[in-house]
């Protein structure tokens, strides 16, 4: 069969038919490939994942000049050195927060004690999102994630968003001394040059915000389950915490919380592992597939392959590092701050997110 099932029809929970390209090597190709373009997916007429996509004015959504312009304006951010200043604040973060649960055992639940509070701290802290408002983002930003399209108050709490950072930045545009936050960064170059619209500076915020938060807390509830089904694991870890870094990577291959890109859609027809993708369709990357489907990957080599749980080309995730160094402190946390900690519940009994852009638990119930 032409493509060998590398590259197969599916429909999307939007209802839309897309290609689904399961191959590492083809879906690194895809990615890099200007023919399928992210913005032509995101228009109005585009495919959509689900009901609720990003904005056509998401950096998420853009392609070419337009979307290297708003990377290089908060690239500085996340380059690997400045994340690397973040370590100490992130490794004691969740040291506290793990001392908090440890300080109401012999239970707890690492996904409201650990892995939900530490992202939005750490974002929040990178952004210059006050200290006092944390709480209310938690309770508001789960509503950029939900698929399901289904009524109630999400369309309020999506609005209740734009207004709260429309504030924000009008209120860090009046200070006198601004801090070294990504706002006031983007601020300084808004008002400096013109580089950014205000209403582009919203977007840009909430775009990172999305891609910071929930994709976060979710692959920190999946890589501690990881570790705490294969208790051999953890001891291994603990007796040599050196290995922490790479027991990190093999989880975000094996076990990422994003599984699928976004859409992209041809622009011309494309031909892909003998079969052609048409003008104007869509096509996806699965990307635990392609992951899994490569035999580089099991070797022990330094030279093997980058996996594609960050995606691959110029949308790589700008938050690659900042997600890693999150990761690696949690499993080092619960290895160090807690007792040995094992699983509380059948692992059939875990409670499953549903409706949502991301895999992830609602709960990791253990005890020490």
């Amino acid at each position: 069969m032409p493509g060998d099932l590398k590259v197969k029809r599916a429909k999307a929970p939007s209802g839309v038919d897309m290609w689904v390209v399961s191959d590492y090597h083809l879906a690194r190709r895809i990615l890099s490939d200007k023919r399928f373009s992210r913005s032509l997916a995101a228009g109005p007429e585009g495919a959509k994942m689900g009901i609720t996509d990003p904005s056509p004015e998401s950096i998420i959504s853009m392609d070419g000049q337009e979307h290297a312009k708003l990377r290089r304006l908060v690239a500085g951010t996340f380059t690997q050195s400045r994340i690397a200043e973040l370590q100490p604040f992130v490794e004691t973060l969740a040291a506290e927060l793990l001392d908090e649960m440890a300080s109401r055992g012999p239970q707890g639940d690492l996904v409201s004690g650990l892995a939900a509070p530490l992202p939005m701290h750490v974002i929040c802290h990178v952004m210059g999102i006050p200290l006092e408002d944390r709480e209310y983002f938690a309770g508001h930003v789960a509503v950029l994630f939900d698929l399901t399209g289904a009524p109630g108050d999400g369309e309020g709490r999506t609005l209740s968003l734009i207004r709260y950072m429309t504030s924000l930045i009008a209120r860090k545009r009046q200070e006198k001394k601004r801090g070294t936050d990504l706002i006031s960064a983007l601020i300084e170059a808004c008002d400096s040059d013109g580089k950014l619209t205000n209403r582009a500076m919203v977007t840009l915020c909430l775009a990172i915000l999305t891609a910071g938060y929930e994709t976060t807390v979710d692959q920190i509830s999946l890589t501690l389950l990881d570790l705490l089904r294969r208790p051999e694991n953890a001891d291994a870890l603990r007796n040599k915490p050196s290995l922490i870094p790479q027991f990190t990577e093999d989880a975000l291959r094996t076990n990422p919380s994003v599984t699928t890109t976004f859409a992209r859609m041809a622009t011309e027809p494309v031909e892909v592992a003998g079969l052609t993708i048409g003008a104007g369709e869509a096509v996806i990357v699965d990307i635990l597939g392609a992951n899994y489907g490569l035999a580089e990957f099991e070797s022990h080599e330094s030279s093997r392959p980058m996996h594609l749980t960050f995606g691959y080309g110029v949308h790589r995730c700008l938050g690659a590092h900042l997600a890693k160094i999150q990761l690696i402190a949690a499993i080092r946390g619960v290895l160090t701050r807690l007792p040995p900690v094992s699983l509380a519940e059948d692992i059939h009994a875990l409670e499953w997110k549903t409706g949502h852009a991301t895999r992830g638990l609602n709960r990791l119930l253990v005890s020490w």
